[in-house]
């Protein structure tokens, strides 16, 4: 009997041995793949600078994927052309780039400098000339036509179709082969996953009147227990004007450029008009345009009073104020309004202090005198064309060998070509796009701190 046993074991032992060495066997996916694309903010707007796509089991390879992978760009239907693919490997966590793990989902990494790469068009808007009070060379007031154009962000949602084709063979831990596939993803909001930018959370402020009030986002960092916050309050220029409250979050990374360095509590506001109709000139208010007026500038500290008092894991000996174009004239303005308040600023290509419309020639010693000891680093090109360089040049001259301001600093860039000391756009006004990706820069701003 025990024979018997042993000749059916011979038997059936082969069997066995061919159901664990079978021939490997090619699969369809049953996996809808669930695609997502991943976006960030760049200097040159929002990009899509990534795709993680999702198997039914853990992949066998992790990395080295990208030969398998064609993306090409659809809108409205008609083929933009194909993404290209810088890599591919395998990520529990996207945000976690460069650092294959073990996992079902394929992150691939697409180059932001194709120009197919974005997620919306921008309508240009107030195009018609209004006007302004000014200075002619003689310094007599004058009345001007100027052109203050804005530009408005309209994402293209559905109309924006990415096709993944994957070409070749997968295998997967499981031992299966999955054949080549193709899966198709849409730039709705819930296809589309903005890393960082979704964090910055909607809000409103308001003075007296229900319609007087300032949009703005408020980014939180993750809170460990103990631990204090700088507060960081960055002012976009005149470009980002609007009611969206969301343009000046993507024309610049302004509002998150601090966030490569330091976990922060970010504030970014976002104003509706040049003119303030609650701070009105003809109405016997002291007006102004942009960040210049008394209300938008109360606007402003309230909003930072507020998120002090709700959040008290902020460190009111690091408030920092980063400002761009009109935003660094506002964040002037602001320094002034609180002269003891503020740990540090940054100011890029902005105007001469007191500036009202576009009168300036009002900075003066007595003027900076409550900041003088204030830490400020002013960024301009001497080949400005929107914001005349000599503003930045008089603020810090004052500051440096009039009030003996030790904590000042000035960088003038030269600017000839696109590419020309970071500057990624082709403006020699784009001075934020060196500033935003300097680790110098915040270096030296994370490190002051407000005497009290």
């Amino acid at each position: 009997m025990k024979a018997s046993y042993q000749i059916l074991f011979f038997l059936f032992l082969p069997l066995l041995a061919y159901s664990e060495l079978a021939p490997d066997k090619i699969y369809q996916s049953t996996h809808p793949n669930n695609a997502k694309l991943i976006t960030e903010v760049t200097e040159t707007g929002q990009k899509i600078t990534g795709i993680t796509l999702q198997y039914e089991d853990e992949l066998l390879l992790g990395k080295n994927l990208s030969n398998l992978y064609q993306v090409e760009v659809k809108l409205d239907n008609k083929s933009l052309g194909y993404r290209n693919i810088l890599d591919a490997y395998t990520q529990k966590d996207f945000r976690l780039k460069n650092k294959p793990e073990i996992g079902n989902t394929v992150f691939l990494v697409l180059d932001p400098r194709d120009t197919i790469s974005g997620t919306y068009e921008l309508e240009t808007v107030n195009k018609e000339p209004m006007t302004f009070l000014a200075k002619d060379k003689a310094g007599s007031i004058i009345t001007k036509q100027i052109v203050q154009s804005n530009k408005i962000p309209h994402f293209y949602g559905d109309r924006l179709r990415y096709t993944i084709e994957q070409k070749g063979l997968i295998k997967l831990s499981n031992g299966k082969t999955i054949s080549p596939n193709i899966t198709e993803v849409t730039a709705e909001s819930k296809n589309v996953e903005n890393i960082i930018l979704d964090k910055f959370q909607p809000k409103k402020v308001y003075i007296d009147n229900p319609n007087n009030y300032l949009n703005y986002r408020l980014y939180s960092p993750n809170i460990m227990k103990g631990k204090k916050y700088p507060l960081v309050i960055f002012l976009h220029g005149s470009g980002q004007i609007g009611n969206d409250n969301i343009a000046h979050l993507l024309s610049s990374r302004g509002a998150i450029s601090i966030l490569d360095y330091s976990s922060s509590f970010v504030l970014a506001p976002q104003y509706q008009s040049v003119f303030d109709p609650f701070d009105d000139k003809n109405k016997g208010q002291k007006g102004g345009i942009h960040w210049q007026t008394h209300n938008r500038r109360n606007l402003i500290l309230k909003m930072i009073d507020e998120t002090i008092q709700q959040n008290p894991d902020i460190d009111k000996n690091r408030i920092y104020l980063i400002g761009l174009s009109r935003g660094a004239e506002g964040a002037m303005y602001l320094l002034l309004d609180r002269p003891n308040f503020f740990a540090a600023a940054l100011l890029m290509s902005g105007r001469e202090a007191g500036t009202v419309e576009y009168i300036d020639g009002k900075a003066t010693a007595s003027l900076l005198s409550p900041i003088k000891d204030i830490p400020i680093w002013f960024f301009h090109s001497k080949e400005d064309k929107v914001s005349p360089v000599e503003g930045s040049r008089k603020n810090f001259m004052i500051l440096k060998y009039k009030l003996h301001n030790k904590n000042v600093r000035y960088t003038e860039f030269t600017f000839l070509n696109s590419g020309d000391n970071g500057f990624i756009n082709n403006n020699a006004h784009n001075t934020w796009d060196a500033v935003f990706n300097s680790p110098v820069v915040y270096d030296w701003l994370l490190q002051q701190k407000r005497s009290e």
